[in-house]
């Protein structure tokens, strides 16, 4: 069943370099047009990006060591995967210390953003301050092109991964607007509305700090 899933997914994959390739090397507005149209009726979607980001990873990588991390990072995807799998999203990857993720419905993109950070909090207090897990999280949602199981792109992409990786902070999820929006879970009254503006690009979007992710997922 893996290999019959790994070849799939480099047919997938194969299909959609093809389709850059041809982009790239197309003459004419009209046939890039035909082409830009054939890649995203095949992969467009509409949906939510996931992306968290490990806080602290340059300076605990340099003050205790790239293998002290690397144990870290493993112990987190092991705690991620499950509460975004249960939350009915799809993990497409990890790569260092990040990991990205695609939701349909942004409930379950935000409810699996407070499972995680509870999940974390409990799993810190059975180690020592120095295997201390928090992860910096941004959701967003929009149209994105979504490669099989591996891998997305688009707008709402590089949007998560600005408040994830940039603005969050350790133990913080940021959701955009309109993410937001499309949400049905129930915020509380005390999170914060902020505006940032990267790379000549205005993000709108909700702060939730680990407190309130905590009493968010027991509730």
């Amino acid at each position: 069943m893996a290999e019959n899933d790994d070849q799939t997914s480099r047919v997938i994959q194969d299909e959609f370099e093809q389709l850059i390739a041809a982009y790239s090397n197309s003459e004419g507005s009209c046939e890039r047009e035909r082409i830009k149209k054939a890649m995203w009726e095949r992969f467009g979607r509409t949906g939510v990006t996931f992306i968290s980001d490990m806080a602290n990873f340059s300076s605990t990588s340099r003050s205790l060591g790239i293998c002290h991390f690397l144990k870290m990072i493993y112990r987190t995807r092991h705690i991620v995967a499950p509460i975004i799998e249960a939350n009915n999203g799809l993990l497409l990857k990890c790569d260092a210390d990040n990991c990205y993720s695609f939701f349909a419905d942004a409930s379950d993109a935000i409810r699996a953003s407070f499972d995680i950070n509870t999940a974390l909090f409990r799993s810190n207090q059975e180690h020592n301050i120095d295997e201390h897990i928090y992860l910096s999280i941004g959701i967003d949602y929009g149209d994105l092109l979504l490669v099989g199981r591996h891998d997305f792109y688009g707008d709402p992409v590089n949007t998560a991964s600005k408040l994830g990786e940039d603005l969050a902070k350790k133990g913080e999820t940021l959701v955009t607007e309109r993410a937001l929006a499309r949400s049905t879970f129930e915020m509380s009254d005390n999170i914060e509305r902020m505006v940032a503006r990267i790379s000549d690009i205005e993000i709108s979007y909700v702060r939730i700090p680990m407190t309130q992710a905590r009493k968010g997922a027991i509730a």
